[in-house]
C-alpha cells in the first residue's frame, strides 16, 4: 500500500521555492558597461602607427591606386605635422565618412581628438598636406575671416577673391586630385558671416556657386570641406539643422576607451609611464576597473548633464590609471564639470555606484528584480500610495492579531474553566446541580464580555454552544442516573435480584455506559453485581 501524503508538512515544499525567489529577487544584475570593458580588453586594439600596411591599403583605396607592400606614404601623411597616437578603427571610420561626403561636420568633446583626426584624415584624403587648407578660427574675427578666405572689395571696389576661393581655383586646375579644407573651431565664429550671405545661401543647394563682380565661383567636385566643432558648452554658435544642411551631416566622435587602452599600453611598452605605478596596468583587474571607470563616468556625465559634458580619452583622466588615483580621478571630473558651469553639481557621493560595481565584480546596485519594482513604482508615483496602503494593512493586521490573541486567550481561559467543572462532575467531586450552576455562571460571564465587545459575537456563540453541550450532558447524565436508580430500587423492593432483573439492569448499564461519568458507571455496576451475588451463596 502506497504511503499517504501528509498535507501537514506540505509547506516544506515551498521553502526551496521561496529561497530561490529571494535569491534571484535580491540579486543585482551585471552592468553591461562592465561586460563591454572586459570585451574591449580582449580585442586586439591598435594605433595607426601599429598598422602601417592597413593604413597604406586605406590610402590606396581612397585614391584608387594599386597597393604596394612596404610603401609608407599613408603613414607619412598621417604623421604630419607630427606623429600621433590615434586608434586605428576610429580613424579609419572617420576618414571613410569624410571621403564619402563632400561636406561633413566632425564634433567631439575635449580630449576626443576631433581636430587631430580631422587634419590627418584630410592629409590622407588629399594625398598631400600641400593640398589641404587649414583654417583655425578664433572668437571675434568673423569678418576678418570672411575677408581673408572668401574675399573683399579693393580700393577700386573690385572683388578680390580670398584664400578659399583661390583654393577652389587650384581644385579646378587639377581635377584628377583631391583638395580638402579643414575649418577648425568653426563654432567659435558665425559660419554665415564667414561665408557671407550669398555663398551661405548657395551652400543649401546641390550646386554651390556664387557670382560677384562678373566672376562666377563654383565649388569643385574634387573639393572636400571638413568643419570641426566642439561638442557641448563653450561654443559661440550652437549648430542646428540649418548649419548641417549647408555644412554637411554631423559626425560625432565619442570618448574612445579603445584608444585609451592602446595609448596606455604603448606608453607602458616605451617606458613613458611612471615606473612606480605602471605595474598596475599588468594586473587585468586594475586595467578593467580603470576602463570601466572611464566608460561609466562618461555615461554618468551624458545622462545627467548632456553629451557635451563628457571627457575624452586624451584628458587628464588618462593619468589616473592606478587604483590609488581614484580620488584624483573624481576630483578631475568635478573640476572639468565645474569649468563648464552646469546647472547641477556633481558630488563625490555620485561615484559610489561606480565603486560598488568595481567592488562587486560588475554588479550594478539596486538592479535586482525587487529593487526594480520599487524603482518603477517610485517613477510612476505609486510608491507612496502603495506604501501607505501596505503600512495601513500591516497595522490593521497587527492590531487585528492582538485583538484576536486577546479574544483567543479569553475563550481559552473560560473554556478551561468549563472543562474543569465538567471534569469534577465526571469524577463525582461535585454534584450535577453544582456543575450545572457553575456552567451557567460561566455562560453569564462570557455573555457580559460579548456585550462589552471584548469578545466577538460569533466567538461568543461558539462558546455558548460549547457550554450548552456540557450542561446538556450533565443534565442527561443526571436523568439517566436517576432512572437507573429508580429501576434498581424497584427491582430490590422484595430484597431479591433475580436473573431476569439482573440481565435487564446489565443491559441498561451497557446502554448508558458512555453517557454517564465512569465513576458513576463503576458504582452502579458494583451495586448490581453485589445485589445479584448476595442471593447466590455458591457464587
Amino acid at each position: 500500500m502506497a504511503p499517504r501524503f501528509s498535507y501537514r508538512y506540505s509547506w516544506l515544499l515551498l521553502f526551496p521555492v521561496a529561497v530561490a525567489f529571494l535569491w534571484f529577487g535580491t540579486r543585482d544584475q551585471q552592468d553591461p558597461l562592465w561586460i563591454r570593458g572586459g570585451l574591449l580588453l580582449q580585442d586586439d586594439t591598435r594605433l595607426i602607427a601599429d598598422v602601417p600596411d592597413s593604413l597604406q591599403w586605406l590610402y590606396c583605396q581612397l585614391h584608387q591606386i594599386a597597393y604596394r607592400p612596404g610603401d609608407t606614404t599613408g603613414l607619412h601623411l598621417v604623421n604630419q605635422p607630427a606623429p600621433a597616437n590615434i586608434e586605428w578603427k576610429a580613424f579609419r571610420d572617420l576618414t571613410l565618412a569624410a571621403r564619402k561626403s563632400q561636406r561633413i561636420v566632425i564634433s567631439g568633446v575635449t580630449g576626443t581628438g576631433a581636430t587631430k583626426q580631422a587634419k590627418r584624415a584630410a592629409n590622407l584624403i588629399a594625398g598631400s598636406s600641400e593640398r589641404v587648407l587649414s583654417i583655425d578660427c578664433a572668437p571675434g574675427f568673423d569678418m576678418e575671416y570672411h575677408k581673408k578666405y572668401i574675399g573683399s572689395e579693393d580700393e577700386q571696389d573690385h572683388f578680390v577673391a580670398g584664400e578659399l576661393l583661390e583654393f577652389w581655383e587650384k581644385c579646378r586646375q587639377h581635377p584628377e586630385r583631391r583638395y580638402v579644407a579643414v575649418v577648425d573651431n568653426f563654432d567659435k565664429i558665425n559660419p554665415e558671416t564667414f561665408f557671407g550671405a550669398t555663398l551661405w545661401e548657395a551652400l543649401s543647394s546641390r550646386l554651390v556657386e556664387m557670382e560677384t563682380d562678373g566672376v562666377r565661383y563654383t565649388m569643385p567636385d574634387n573639393f572636400h570641406l571638413i568643419s570641426v566643432t566642439h561638442l557641448g558648452p563653450g561654443s559661440k554658435i550652437e549648430f542646428n539643422e540649418e548649419h548641417f544642411k549647408r555644412l554637411g551631416n554631423q559626425y560625432v566622435l565619442e570618448p574612445n576607451p579603445r584608444e585609451l587602452i592602446a595609448v596606455l599600453e604603448w606608453q607602458y611598452k616605451n617606458g613613458v609611464l611612471d615606473s612606480t605605478k605602471s605595474k598596475a596596468l599588468n594586473i587585468r583587474e586594475n586595467k578593467r576597473a580603470f576602463v570601466f571607470y572611464f566608460i561609466r563616468i562618461n555615461e554618468l556625465l551624458k545622462d545627467r548633464f548632456g553629451i557635451g559634458f563628457q571627457m575624452g580619452q586624451g584628458t587628464n583622466l588618462r593619468a589616473c590609471y592606478h587604483p590609488d588615483d581614484r580620488v584624483k580621478m573624481k576630483q578631475t571630473v568635478i573640476s572639468h564639470l565645474n569649468a563648464l558651469k552646469p546647472d547641477k553639481q556633481l558630488r563625490m557621493s555620485d561615484f559610489d555606484d561606480i565603486e560598488y560595481t568595481i567592488r562587486e565584480n560588475g554588479l550594478m546596485p539596486r538592479t535586482s528584480f525587487l529593487a526594480r519594482q520599487v524603482q518603477f513604482l517610485q517613477d510612476t508615483g505609486y510608491l507612496v500610495e502603495i506604501t501607505m496602503v501596505a503600512a495601513t494593512a500591516l497595522l490593521t493586521a497587527f492590531v487585528g492579531y492582538l485583538v484576536y490573541r486577546r479574544r483567543e486567550l479569553l475563550i481559552r481561559r473560560y473554556g478551561e474553566k468549563a472543562k474543569q467543572v465538567f471534569q469534577k462532575f465526571e469524577e463525582q467531586q461535585i454534584s450535577a446541580d453544582v456543575a450545572a450552576r457553575r456552567l451557567v455562571n460561566i455562560k453569564e460571564e462570557v455573555d457580559n464580555l460579548v456585550l462589552k465587545r471584548k469578545l466577538g459575537y460569533t466567538e461568543g456563540l461558539y462558546f455558548m454552544a460549547f457550554v450548552e453541550d456540557k450542561v446538556k450532558r450533565i443534565e442527561f447524565a443526571r436523568n439517566v442516573s436517576e432512572n437507573f436508580s429508580e429501576l434498581f430500587e424497584a427491582f430490590m423492593e422484595d430484597g431479591v435480584l433475580n436473573e431476569s432483573e439482573y440481565l435487564k439492569l446489565r443491559q441498561f448499564l451497557q446502554s448508558i455506559r458512555h453517557k454517564i461519568p465512569a465513576e458513576t458507571y463503576e458504582q452502579f455496576n458494583e451495586n448490581v453485581e453485589k445485589a445479584y451475588s448476595s442471593d447466590r451463596p455458591g457464587k
